[in-house]
């Protein structure tokens, strides 16, 4: 077919024929049916129209083949309806890519977000940035230098997951970020501090603790386990850091942002052998997995106490109208886990309703309304890095090795600790 043959093809060949980067006058010519018809229609000029829409064929073959969403990759190519570019000429149509701009990030892993800054002065910390999928860059979530270099000795004892829990291959363990996450916002919400005083139920291999004690570094860091396995992991973790903890002291480096806080304690015992939950101003637990009627006497011991602040992983239908906790949400966020893709959502709750005097608590220990279960461990805390330090290592050295039954909720009569010697 000759050139004159070709150029006086049907209006869809010539169009699928012409270059875009060419004048759109390049040549005069009879305008086509469907030019004509346009042009009566709409007044619009008909080469204009045939060069801005693809022809039928080729608009069929596009919707055949090409999704109407695709990924956000084809933003930096285009290619011709149909996947087929002809005679190495300019696209026509380029795809449709997706508008990132109202994308939102996933709030089931927002641990590398930093949601909350602290107001803590002079801490210094660990930060950076990570890349989220398509290019985004957002700030992590800054984590305190102390904390970091606690991290670091906790990992090396017991690794990042934990393990060795009673029945299982681990327990759950939240990550890092996400333990730096609910921290801010309990200093945030809940005027988390040097003053306050913390108790984890259920402390496991001792992390929560561990962190609050360096970050903001509160007065009073407590956590008791139920299971020996799992408690002597701890300890051997809070005997490691209390090692570090008392070189720093002995070689003048005991202070700055990567100082170690050492007013911890770590009991094995049940939580039900106390009655309040004072002297501690915030009540932690890791709550997956308790059985309902310990959320029921968990319930009475924190109405029946002083204690201001809950944080836990139920939501408030649970733990208000199905236990009874006499709390009100404060906030809430997404957590998340080390080894899984597990996310858990933590809930940060305030005391919405005052104790009743009758039942409230009546011993105090230094100064301050303290039930007798914690009365030792508060004092001790108090007494200085040394005797903390001492005291740990004694516990460890007596209880290594020692294969122990686990303790349970059904004992008759209570067991209170003392240096690791239990008494009736």
């Amino acid at each position: 077919m000759s050139s004159t043959q070709r150029g006086r093809g049907s209006s869809s060949s010539a169009a699928a024929d012409v270059d875009p980067s060419e004048p759109s006058v390049a040549r005069p010519r009879t305008p086509s049916k469907r030019s004509k018809k346009a042009s009566t229609s709409g007044g619009k000029d008909p080469v204009e129209e045939t060069l801005r829409s693809p022809p039928k064929r080729a608009r069929a073959r596009g919707e055949a083949g090409n999704p109407k969403v695709v990924t956000p990759a084809s933003e930096l190519t285009t290619s011709v309806a149909g996947g087929k570019k002809r005679g190495g000429r300019s696209p026509r149509s380029p795809r449709r890519s997706l508008d990132l701009s109202s994308v939102r990030e996933d709030e089931g892993d927002s641990t590398d977000i930093d949601e909350s800054k602290s107001t803590a002065e002079g801490a210094g910390k660990v930060t950076g940035k990570t890349k989220l999928p398509f290019g985004r860059n957002v700030k992590q979530i800054e984590i305190p230098r102390n904390v970091s270099r606690v991290y670091k000795i906790v990992h090396s004892q017991t690794g990042s997951v934990g393990g060795n829990g009673h029945g299982g291959a681990i327990y759950g363990e939240l990550t890092t970020g996400s333990m730096q996450k609910m921290t801010n916002l309990m200093m945030k919400h809940t005027n988390l501090d040097k003053t306050s005083r913390f108790i984890d139920v259920g402390c496991g291999l001792g992390k929560p603790n561990l962190h609050v004690a360096q970050y903001p570094g509160v007065e009073f860091s407590y956590g008791i386990e139920l299971y020996h396995t799992r408690w002597m992991l701890g300890m051997s973790n809070l005997q490691q850091v209390m090692v570090a903890a008392m070189s720093d002291f002995e070689n003048g480096k005991d202070k700055g942002d990567e100082a170690i806080g050492h007013r911890l304690y770590f009991a094995h015992g049940d939580i039900t052998e106390a009655t309040h939950f004072d002297p501690f101003t915030h009540v932690y637990m890791f709550d997956i997995g308790f059985p309902p009627t310990l959320f029921h006497q968990l319930a009475e011991m924190f109405n029946n106490s002083q204690s201001e602040y809950l944080i836990c992983y139920h939501g408030p239908k649970l733990m208000i109208e199905d236990y009874g906790f006499n709390i009100e949400l404060i906030v809430q966020t997404p957590t998340s886990m080390h080894g899984s893709s597990e996310v858990h959502t933590g809930y940060i709750y305030r005391r919405s309703e005052t104790a009743a005097e009758a039942k409230s608590c009546k011993t105090k220990k230094l100064g301050v309304l303290c039930d007798p279960l914690f009365a030792k461990a508060y004092e001790m805390c108090q007494s200085g890095l040394k005797n903390v330090h001492d005291h740990t290592n004694a516990i460890v050295e007596s209880n290594w090795g020692v294969s122990s039954r686990r303790r349970t909720r059904s004992v008759t009569k209570r067991q209170i600790e003392h240096g690791g010697k239990k008494t009736e």
